[in-house]
């Protein structure tokens, strides 16, 4: 017995009723949706396990800067507060001590009990030195920073634990989602003012419905911050392939010149000549000590370090200030995508927003893999009831 789709051949005789010019247009829009869901269907599958990776890593590393005092909150606590931060006592010392390394603080202490910390880089390899911030004297070390949490989750967000590979990799996934969201869209085009208005929940009646709602519903409220994320990742990628890639060409690593001006001085000068100047992050390499920061009255998503000035070590005069706002617009958008794209600019609410979105594409890379497992499934049934024979009993009936 053949069985018809009282639905399908309702829309078979609507589709004949039409005019022909209507019908080839609906055709053709039904060809565009089909070849639409089937990029959206296949992309989201061979991307899924990288979506779920940087969605888990991403949400957590929004609280790194709180991820690394806590675990290492021993070693930058002070026993008593100190009275004042005096550079000069320990930058000497580390200077020497690391003569072609790129040496960097990464803060400076805002409370008195904090130590201050040294992160020393040299051939993929960092390590943190802890002082007191008054006489400098070594707290603590840590020989091995890259191992810690934080940047072992920063690796496999970046590079998937597999170096230039997984960089590449990382950016066709950021390219994937930034696909995945505007095919998305267009197919759940109809459903996105019904779901922001709650006419469209999430529904209970079976597997399968419960999946596919999941994903219109997480999708639709996620779009603008997944496309956000997506853009913002994609830039922060193709940057750190081309870095790979093309590397920089750097001659040999310059050491400190033997005579300094004072850190303490040179700061103390800075503050002077720009009193708007916040003073985040310091970096030696080679005679050049560059004061990383932010001007005051930027906007906050520029970050804490988009601005910079460089000074001469051994004269201590002014090389170069580079500010964000005196950057052309397209310059000054491209500065913002990296703490767009982390959310660690602005404080614990902001991060709980991004760490909340931030886990979106990977419900979504789950909740679709569902979809399509349970329509194998069903089609799979399916087929086997076609190919079960009917089977007849002794009395002529069919069993």
């Amino acid at each position: 017995m053949h069985h018809y789709s009282r639905t399908g051949s309702f829309r078979k005789i609507a589709l004949r009723k039409l005019p022909v010019g209507n019908r080839i247009q609906t055709k053709i829009l039904k060809k565009r949706v089909k070849r639409t869901f089937s990029i959206h269907h296949w992309l989201g599958l061979l991307a899924g396990i990288f979506l779920l990776i940087s969605s888990i890593t991403g949400s957590v590393l929004v609280f790194h800067h709180e991820i690394d005092h806590a675990q290492f909150a021993s070693h930058s606590t002070l026993e008593a507060p100190a009275a004042g931060l005096r550079i000069d006592n320990s930058i000497k010392r580390i200077l020497q001590a690391y003569p072609g390394s790129d040496i960097r603080v990464p803060e400076l202490p805002k409370d008195p009990n904090q130590a201050l910390k040294y992160e020393i880089r040299k051939d993929g390899i960092r390590k943190w030195i802890f002082v007191h911030p008054q006489t400098g004297k070594a707290l603590a070390t840590v020989a091995r920073a890259d191992k810690r949490l934080v940047h072992v989750l920063l690796d496999l967000h970046y590079n998937l634990l597999s170096g230039t590979p997984g960089k590449i990799l990382v950016l066709l996934g950021g390219l994937s989602l930034i696909l995945l969201s505007i095919t998305g869209s267009i197919l759940y085009r109809r459903s996105i003012w019904k779901v922001l208005s709650f006419r469209q929940r999430v529904s209970f009646k079976s597997s399968r419905s419960f999946f596919s709602s999941l994903h219109r519903v997480i999708g639709v409220w996620s779009l603008v911050f997944n496309l956000l994320l997506s853009v913002t990742g994609s830039w922060i990628a193709f940057t750190i392939v081309q870095s790979a890639l093309v590397p920089a060409s750097a001659g040999a690593a310059e050491d400190a010149p033997s005579g300094i001006m004072s850190v303490d001085a040179v700061l103390e000068q800075v503050r002077g000549e720009y009193p708007e100047f916040e003073i985040n992050y310091l970096r030696f390499a080679g005679g050049a000590f560059s004061i990383l920061g932010r001007h005051k009255s930027d906007p906050a998503y520029y970050g804490s370090t988009s601005s910079y000035i460089q000074v001469d070590l051994s004269s201590g005069g002014v090389k170069a200030v580079n500010l964000a706002r005196d950057k052309p617009w397209n310059e000054r958008m491209l500065l913002v995508f990296k703490p767009l794209h982390f959310g660690d600019y602005a404080g614990p609410a902001v991060k709980l927003i991004y760490c909340f979105f931030g886990m979106m594409p990977g419900l979504l890379a789950v909740s679709g893999f569902f979809i399509w497992r349970l329509k194998n499934n069903k089609t799979d049934k399916l087929m086997q009831k076609r190919k079960v024979p009917v089977r007849y009993s002794h009395t002529g009936g069919a069993v």
